[in-house]
Order: structure tokens, then C-alpha cells, then sequence
């Protein structure tokens, strides 16, 4: 298992001279450098430990002005374990003038240890790439071979355990709450709070969460808890990198308001009973005025249709129980002066029915003639649930099949409707 830099002690950084022989283009120049390095004294098997390079300026030789340069180049490795570990440094942006010196600053590189013992650091070859218009390659390359510059004792103890908790364990929704640890390795660390089981962590759960542990590996931090987060069971989650560390909490569900003024003493809480009689009212219904016009029509020896809109009618239900209601109609034939009729089958009505804001639903009649015997029901308010009742829009539109053989003439019929 690899972990970043353990929590121990860095050792002081070490300082020495190494000359490169550095090449741009067909032009070859002596860099004498002046380079420290950092790495923790000591670490165990397995960690993964953060190395520092850093180099003075380089001389300045490009025959161009520079307007971004990154370097990259390598440490050798060697004692209980060997080989070269990679370092760079982020790309830097001038401008810097021509044949000015060029800053390198410091390069970093991740090293994890394999094997017991003193692992010991060296510069080595470093390149210098140029953006003046075009990149030019500066490839410096050491002269003999560089004394080490930085030791790490590396332990049998392996990767670090961390550890973390909370203070409170118990702790309501909104409130703050402080984290501690051991056993992390210098820097910052990521909280978060997941599951009971550790896994499903919500972003949004903690607010202003920082975490940072100390040269000894000292966790500190504080978090709180959002307003929104899950109750119940939960669990913290610190975290570095492949590091982690987790402890159970609580958090509790918010409290309901306190209802009325319990053991709060008189002097500072009293309470006022209200009390309000509900009367119901009655079940009505009203229609806009005036007559049903039908579309004229003109006979021409073959079956036609006239088409109108019954006028507006409002239910208001103010009953304040539990009974439903219906409204139907019933519907004569069509006469004319002449003596001559429609029958009353030939027409058919759409019901609508429409309950406003607030109201207990209501149903459209089914469409069909209303020439039979029984009423057709236009719309009705279902019961025998809670309360219901409201104010309900009501309407339909009317077709009349007309026979060919029928007189010419003024028709008249009457539509009854009955709210029951």
C-alpha cells in the first residue's frame, strides 16, 4: 500500500555544488549550480515521500528573450534501494531578456520506498525547455559524479495507520463539531461525511471543513454539520491522498417546535384559546342568462347538423359534509309553430366540468343523446369520503342531427337541468 510523506520529522535541507555541462542548440556552457534537497530523515517501507530539489538560476545564454520555460530532470537513487526518481518544475512564465539568467527553483518528485535501510539522494542531469517564439532545449548534464545531498533511514514499520475522531460524537443538524488525529503526515486533509458504513459520502453534508496535520502528525480541524444532512447513523471521513481514517457519529434529527408554553414559567409565556364555529351553507347552482342559439341550417335533402353551446352554469357546494351531488338533464323535442318536431334523440351533448382552486374534484357526464327516458347525467361531485364541496364551472357543447325530411320553421325545445 503506498501513502504520501508519513507524518515524521523532515530533515534539514543539505546544500552543495554541481557542475553541469550544458548544451542550447550548437552552444555548449558550464552551469555551476548550486542545489539543495529535502526528504523526510526518516520513513517506513511502503510510504510514498515527497522529494525537493532546489537549483540557483541558470546562466543566461538564450539568444532570444523567454516567455515560458519548465524544467524537468532527475535525482539518482541509491543505498537500499536504487535507480532515478523524475522531478520537475511547474512551467514558470517571463519574460525574461535575452542572455538574462534564467530561474529554476524548485523541483519535487514522489518516492516510494522498497526496502529497509539509508536510501541517499543526488542531483543529476536536468533539461531546460524554452519558449522564445519557438522551444529550445537547454540538456545540462553533471561533470564526474554528485555527492548525495539529502538521507532517508527507511524503517521495517510500513505505511501509516492514522487515526481520527470527533468531538461530539453526538451532534444535531447546523452544529459544529472538531476533528482530531494521529498518525497523518504533514499538509491538509479532505473531511467529509458518508454512511453508516463509510462508503456513500454526501459533498454537500459539511460545511467549512479544513483538516491539517503538523510535523508530527497531528491531525486538527473542524467542520459543521449542514442543515440539510441525514439523520441517524453517519460516519467522518479524513483523508490524504490514499490515506484515510474514519469514526462513527450521530446526528441527531431537528427537534420540533415546542408546542404551547409546557413548563415555561407564566411570568414570561401565556397562551390564548381560539375557537371558531364553521356554519355550513346550502347547495345551489345558477345559470348565465339569455337562450341556447344553434347554428341555422338549410335543408338539402340530406341528413345535416346544427351545433351550439349550452349557457354557463356554476354548482356551489357550501354544504360542509360529506355528500356528494349530481346534475342532470333531461330535454323535449324540438317543436316549430307548424307542428312539425326534432326528436329530442337527435341531440348530443360534451360535458365539462371544471372544480376551482381549493375544491373537491368533480366529473363530466359521459357524452351521449338525451332523448331517452332517464336523465343524462351533465356532471356530479362524488361523496362518502372527507369533506367536500367548492364552486364548479359546468358547460357543454351541443350537436343536433337534423333528418332531411324535416319543415322548414322556427324550432323550440327545453332543457331541464336539475342539481340533486
Amino acid at each position: 500500500m503506498e501513502t504520501d510523506t508519513p507524518a515524521r520529522a523532515e530533515a534539514a535541507p543539505r546544500t552543495g555544488r554541481v557542475a553541469y555541462e550544458c548544451q542550447i542548440f550548437s552552444t555548449r556552457f558550464r552551469y555551476d549550480a548550486e542545489v539543495s534537497v529535502r526528504a523526510p530523515a526518516t520513513a517506513g517501507v511502503g510510504d510514498q515521500i515527497t522529494v525537493a530539489a532546489d537549483f540557483s538560476d541558470l546562466p543566461g545564454v538564450a539568444p532570444l528573450p523567454i516567455g515560458k520555460w519548465r524544467t524537468s530532470g532527475a535525482l539518482t537513487v541509491a543505498g537500499a534501494q536504487s535507480g532515478g526518481l523524475p522531478i520537475a518544475v511547474p512551467e514558470r512564465t517571463g519574460p525574461i531578456a535575452a542572455r538574462a539568467p534564467i530561474p529554476i527553483g524548485r523541483a519535487t518528485g514522489r518516492l516510494t520506498l522498497t526496502a529497509p535501510g539509508e536510501v541517499t539522494l543526488a542531483p543529476a542531469a536536468i533539461k531546460i525547455v524554452a519558449d522564445a517564439g519557438a522551444e529550445a532545449t537547454i540538456d545540462c548534464t553533471p561533470v564526474g559524479k554528485p555527492a548525495p545531498l539529502a538521507t532517508v533511514k527507511v524503517t521495517e514499520s510500513g505505511p501509516l495507520e492514522p487515526s481520527v475522531s470527533a468531538d461530539p460524537s453526538t451532534i444535531a443538524r447546523g452544529a459544529a463539531l472538531r476533528v482530531t488525529g494521529t498518525g497523518w503526515r504533514p499538509g491538509d486533509a479532505r473531511l467529509a461525511l458518508c454512511d453508516a458504513n463509510g462508503a456513500h459520502c454526501e459533498p454537500g453534508d459539511l460545511t467549512g471543513a479544513t483538516a491539517a496535520a503538523d510535523g508530527a502528525g497531528r491531525l486538527t480541524g473542524s467542520a459543521r454539520v449542514a442543515r440539510t444532512a441525514a439523520a441517524g447513523a453517519r460516519t467522518l471521513l479524513a483523508a490524504q491522498g490514499t490515506l484515510s481514517g474514519r469514526t462513527p457519529i450521530t446526528v441527531l434529527a431537528d427537534k420540533p417546535p415546542p408546542k404551547g408554553c409546557g413548563d415555561a414559567p407564566r411570568s414570561r409565556c401565556v397562551e390564548q384559546r381560539l375557537k371558531l364555529t364553521v356554519n355550513g351553507g346550502p347547495l345551489t347552482m345558477s345559470q348565465e342568462p339569455g337562450e341556447v342559439e344553434m347554428a341555422p341550417v338549410t335543408l338539402d335533402g340530406t341528413p345535416s347538423s346544427s351545433t351550439g353551446e349550452l349557457r354557463k352554469v356554476q354548482v356551489v357546494d357550501a354544504r360542509g359534509g360529506t355528500v356528494g351531488w349530481s346534475l342532470t338533464g333531461t330535454l323535449t323535442d324540438f317543436t316549430s309553430p307548424g307542428g312539425t318536431k326534432i326528436p329530442a334523440g337527435g341531440l348530443t351533448w360534451k360535458p365539462r366540468c371544471s372544480a376551482r382552486s381549493g375544491s373537491s374534484p368533480a366529473t363530466p357526464g359521459s357524452v351521449g343523446a338525451l332523448g331517452g327516458s332517464t336523465a343524462a347525467t351533465l356532471c356530479g361531485g362524488a361523496g362518502g369520503g372527507p369533506v367536500v364541496g367548492g364552486t364548479y364551472d359546468v358547460g357543454a357543447a351541443l350537436d343536433l342531427k337534423i333528418p332531411p325530411a324535416t319543415g322548414a320553421g322556427r324550432y323550440t325545445a327545453v332543457l331541464t337541468l336539475t342539481l340533486s
